[in-house]
């Protein structure tokens, strides 16, 4: 099948598959951190959390934010608090409304790793960035808001799509 549908795009195409590849190979894997080993999605809702700290999100807020199912954020949270860089907090009066919060071990990790990030990654890309006008950013900011929201809607499953049940168990 050809590829003249995408035209002048067809590169940019591959390098976000490309991109989004690579990102699935390493996304679970504890590459970073100096005392406690991290992995490219728990910097992530560690990041989160640092940012919106002050409003107390709570999870489900944290799992729609991110594009994670709340299962795999649960399970990334336990690991977080169990590494000792994350705490859990309940909401006064709501038990079940469970609010994060970086620990103090986990501001210091996220700190060293945002550094060495910062000179390895981050400040080419940045560099990059700030030769464009606001303008030509947003457009940037709108086609990967695009590309995003293209995956996320491929997770849900179809709206009014009729149920087959098939029996397990029973008489």
């Amino acid at each position: 099948m050809k590829l003249e549908w995408m035209g002048a795009y067809r590169d940019i195409v591959g390098d976000f598959y490309r991109s989004a590849n690579g990102y699935s190979q390493i996304c679970k894997t504890e590459l970073f951190g100096d005392k406690i080993r991290f992995s490219p999605y728990e910097v992530q809702i560690m990041e989160h959390i640092l940012e919106y700290a002050e409003q107390h999100k709570n999870m489900k807020w944290y799992a729609e934010r991110l594009g994670l199912s709340q299962a795999t954020l649960s399970k990334y949270v336990r690991k977080l608090v169990d590494k000792g860089l994350l705490e859990k907090y309940h909401r006064e009066g709501n038990r079940k409304d469970i609010i994060l919060m970086v620990s103090p071990l986990g501001l210091e990790e996220y700190e060293r790793y945002s550094q060495q990030m910062k000179a390895a990654i981050f400040d080419e890309l940045f560099h990059l960035l700030d030769s464009i006008s606001p303008e030509e950013l947003e457009i940037v900011k709108k086609v990967f808001a695009i590309y995003g929201r293209w995956h996320r809607e491929s997770l849900k499953s179809p709206k009014d799509r009729p149920v087959s049940l098939i029996k397990v168990e029973g008489r």
